[in-house]
């Protein structure tokens, strides 16, 4: 009994000194305990984050030793795992478990005790004790089970304060990397060129860690340039180099994923001219993509001069530094474009940039009326109501419907698609609700139907005034109830499905005319969005233009660079009956007769066609079509250029007889909200002039 208050003493003063495990291990095996006598004392703690245990010993010289057990090495045996107190002998042990007789933490065992270490119940792991010698009274095993207690508050309480210094470190670092990033945001959102952007960079870089080279790469006219910056005894040598070969920045270019070099790959990359540009003094790089708004705009080439492995933590902080850069590249070229230029040139650059217009998807607007269209789908697409898509063919009524799902939280699951115009009248109702085999003749298998592979997504139905007047009802009570039937089964099955339809008839007509349910119109008609046609919005013909001609020369191997601005012009006033459908054939077409760098559009195709449809007079109109009973003309393009001159020459007012907003046939709103679209302050041009 003495023996054992003795050791509780000195327990007690070991638990203001002790922090950490090794700590634990040394005095339960070091210090001279009298009621527990033991060779060897081992402590096992289970791992939360892989679900391992690790071992943690004495080795036969006394020093601290850890082991992770895991399916790999050493095979875990059951009196370790186990969640009760085991006794058993060195021999039975090591005739079951082979294996421990090999381990340095397991040798000359005569006698083996694992008792588990409980805290509120919940095990941490056990303790080993090797050849343990207990007393022999009384009440020696409520002391044993009351001394592995404490040795078990022991462990919780250095445990928590890992923790809980693991946490202060990690806010620590996380305030840190804050500051660091404020401090780089300030610095590099104020510079007017690349060369200063990449200076300022440095300098932080450089001070964060000890990083002295850095490189932005931009993809151009089928070529990479490639713009560094290295300091050499305080000064900053800069270079700009053109490549072609991306091989080694593949993942970053094609995955937007970061992509880190090794000495040996910067070694090989020297050895090209046609690849990224390194010094002789890097060893080591991590490229990250440049992202502004969704768009990858460039990469950020970060290089040490020593060989290191960038850590996680590392790589997060480069794509937060890299966000920020990719602001201030916008920022350089929004402040470029406002310093008065005008062009001396007959022709367009295909590759100017559009990406600011780029809004989702191939989705691609400067326009009023459309970016009123993509407000309504940034309405809707959060909740779960029908969606009614009206619009001439062609004007991109599936893209729209793409992006309500996309932006909706169903986007986890596949769109679901269905043309009714596509569809046979005696195939619609299986394609639908599915069917049983033996349901019909030819129904050799069970069908899953359009409304079941949607459960938990969208249903699309494109061209929905075709669906069969017959089959109408049945969708009705699939939206009303949320249940449908298969085609030869009578059982009723639930879904939740979100249904987007579109159309470009005029539904109300055909209700009118008997040819579509009245109640199923109305159950559709909840959120209806009408996309404008091309010919209301001439403004994103150029851009649309740009964006067909580099996808389509890509896909083609071809490199067209420019399009004349009269080609352009010709395109801006066609009328485009088939919409942007129509305008992409067009440009596949001009295209496949490119030869050379300069788009070749049949402009005189589109000369005749124009023609044709001006003079004709609309006498007929097509009752289940909605189209325009006059060819409108197309509303004036007002272009970047047009306003910068504008703000010129009035010194930046916007209103008034002598504004930017009259001189331009604009109204004062509409021209704001297109300077601000373009990046445009009216206070930049008031000491223009």
């Amino acid at each position: 009994m003495e023996n054992f208050e003795s050791d509780l003493m000195i327990f007690s003063k070991a638990l203001l000194s002790i922090n950490d495990i090794s700590g634990v291990i040394n005095f339960l095996n070091n210090e001279s305990l009298l009621f527990i006598d033991a060779d060897r004392v081992n402590i096992i703690l289970k791992d939360d984050i892989n679900s391992q245990s690790i071992l943690y010993y004495q080795d036969a010289s006394k020093n601290f030793q850890h082991y992770d057990y895991s399916g790999d090495n050493l095979s875990l045996h059951d009196v370790v795992s186990c969640e009760y107190s085991h006794y058993i002998n060195g021999e039975e042990l090591y005739r079951t478990f082979p294996q421990l007789s090999i381990h340095p933490a397991y040798t000359n065992i005569q006698t083996y005790c694992k008792i588990p270490l409980l805290i509120a119940n919940q095990q941490l792991g056990a303790i080993e004790y090797i050849n343990l010698r207990l007393p022999s009274y009384d009440d020696v095993e409520k002391q044993f089970k009351l001394f592995n207690n404490m040795v078990a508050a022991m462990i919780e309480h250095i445990l928590e304060h890992q923790i809980a210094s693991s946490l202060t470190q990690q806010l620590s670092n996380e305030h840190k990397d804050y500051q660091f990033l404020v401090d780089i945001t300030n610095a590099v959102i104020n510079q007017s060129s690349k060369k200063e952007l990449i200076g300022s960079l440095l300098h932080f870089l450089y001070q964060r860690f000890g990083m002295n080279e850095l490189s932005i790469i931009q993809s151009q006219d089928g070529h990479y340039n490639q713009y560094s910056g290295g300091d050499i005894n305080g000064e900053i040598d800069y270079q700009c180099h053109f490549f072609t070969d991306d091989s080694m920045i593949k993942n970053a270019v094609e995955n937007n994923k970061a992509v880190i070099l090794t000495a040996t790959d910067i070694y090989t990359l020297r050895l090209d001219d046609n690849s990224p540009y390194f010094s002789t003094l890097a060893k080591s790089a991590c490229v990250i993509p440049m992202i502004f708004r969704g768009v990858t705009i460039g990469y950020i080439c970060y290089v040490k001069a020593v060989e290191t492995q960038f850590e996680p933590s590392e790589i997060e902080l480069f794509k937060q530094i890299s966000a920020r850069v990719a602001l201030a590249m916008h920022s350089i070229k929004v402040h470029q474009s406002a310093i008065p230029h005008r062009s001396q040139t007959k022709f367009i650059s295909i590759e100017d940039s559009y990406d600011e217009h780029a809004i989702f998807d191939d989705i691609i607007s400067q326009s009023e009326v459309m970016n009123k269209v993509l407000e309504q789908v940034a309405l809707v697409a959060s909740c779960d109501s029908t969606v009614l898509i009206l619009g001439e063919s062609g004007t991109g009524k599936e893209l729209i419907a793409r992006a309500i799902h996309k932006m909706s939280h169903r986007s986890k699951t596949d769109m679901v698609k269905m043309n009714c115009a596509a569809i046979p009248s005696g195939l619609f109702e299986s394609e639908l609700f599915g069917h049983e085999r033996g349901a019909f003749t030819g129904a050799v298998t069970q069908r899953v139907g359009r409304f079941e592979q949607a459960h938990k997504g969208t249903l699309f139905l494109d061209e929905i005034g075709d669906m069969p007047l017959e089959l109408q009802p049945k969708l009705l009570r699939a939206l009303q109830e949320n249940e449908i039937e298969r085609v030869g089964k009578n059982q009723l099955i639930s879904v939740d499905v979100r249904i987007v339809v579109a159309t470009n008839v005029n539904l109300l007509q055909m209700v009118q005319q008997k040819q579509f349910r009245n109640d199923l119109y109305y159950r559709l008609n909840v959120f209806p969005i009408e996309i404008p046609p091309l010919r209301e919005r001439a403004e994103d013909i150029p851009l649309l233009v740009k964006h067909f001609t580099r996808e389509l020369a890509k896909k083609m191997g071809k490199n067209i660079t420019s399009i004349a601005v009269e080609d352009m012009h010709i395109m801006q006033q066609f009328p485009w009956p088939g919409n942007v459908r129509e305008l992409r054939n067009v440009i596949e077409r001009s295209v496949i007769l490119t030869r050379g760098h300069v788009l070749n559009v049949p402009t005189q195709e589109l000369v005749s066609s124009s023609s044709i449809l001006t003079n004709a007079s609309v006498e007929v109109v097509e009752q289940d079509k909605v189209l325009p009973a006059i060819v409108k003309s197309p509303s004036p393009v007002i272009d970047k250029q047009m306003i910068v001159d504008a703000l010129i020459r009035c010194g930046g007012v916007i209103a008034g007889p002598n504004g930017a907003a009259n001189q331009l046939g604009l109204k004062r709103t509409t021209l704001l909200s297109r300077m601000q679209k373009m990046g445009l302050n009216s206070q930049d041009f008031r000491l223009i002039n």
